[in-house]
């Protein structure tokens, strides 16, 4: 579900459950996360992408099946482990690209935004789907503000509107575009830049980065809080059970 190929100093993690858009469930929620702790301590840049049709769809439609039924204490816990993981692809001290293609809905985006560069086809469509299932997007929010702002965000996130390549790229949540079958060597390009710049610069300049733009309002335990806590209500419950049944 998750596959791993190091050379050249390249790091690339590749999301490989392409017959479910790469969706991720708990099972890929902690195999992503113990990936990035096994990153080699000489990786020059991290890349990610997706095998199939899309870069990841969000979470996959069982899994979600799966948290309708947890308790708020179930979802917390649940939750903490994905924020792990998002929190661990940020605080990444070498550079991180993600290579964006297909859908990119949901926590996909939260992928997307925790990486430093993002590169996404033109035909790519994202969506913060969360409210029509009567949740947020908690745990994402961070990363996506610290790149987009605030106006944005209101939108998409109280709307669940699909948006395109050049929507994200104009509020600075996609670096570059690509046409779909130019994505590889624009991807190249980009990590042949940063493989040659200072290693040691680099880290540094994360950190400064960092430390400029953490300004998080609300902190990770609060979000998790939220999200568990709307996960858990009758509210969402109805909601979640709404949209399943469509699928």
């Amino acid at each position: 579900m998750v596959e791993t190929r190091f050379d050249n100093g390249i790091f690339r993690i590749t999301l490989n459950r392409p017959e479910k858009h790469n969706a991720f469930d708990a099972a890929m929620i902690a195999r992503f996360s113990e990936v990035l702790h096994e990153i080699p301590s000489e990786t020059r840049v991290v890349l990610i992408a997706g095998n199939g049709k899309s870069f990841c769809a969000g979470a996959d439609i069982n899994y979600m099946r799966a948290q309708a039924t947890f308790s708020e204490e179930q979802n917390r816990e649940d939750a903490r482990k994905l924020a792990h993981m998002f929190e661990s692809i940020y605080l990444l001290p070498m550079p991180t690209v993600a290579a964006v293609h297909g859908n990119v809905f949901g926590g996909g985006l939260g992928i997307v935004a925790a990486c430093d560069v993002a590169i996404a086809t033109d035909d790519a469509r994202f969506c913060f789907s969360e409210v029509n299932m009567g949740i947020i997007p908690a745990l994402i929010s961070p990363y996506v503000l610290r790149k987009t702002g605030v106006g944005f965000a209101k939108r998409y996130f109280l709307s669940a509107e699909l948006f395109t390549t050049a929507t994200a790229k104009a509020a600075g949540l996609i670096s570059e575009s690509a046409a779909t079958d130019g994505l590889a060597a624009v991807v190249d390009k980009m990590v042949g830049a940063l493989s040659a710049a200072g290693n040691q610069a680099q880290k540094s300049a994360k950190r400064l980065l960092h430390a400029y733009e953490n300004f998080e309002p609300f902190s990770r335990d609060q979000l998790i809080h939220e999200l568990a806590k709307l996960r858990a209500s009758d509210d969402a419950q109805a909601r979640m059970k709404k949209f399943l049944e469509k699928k």
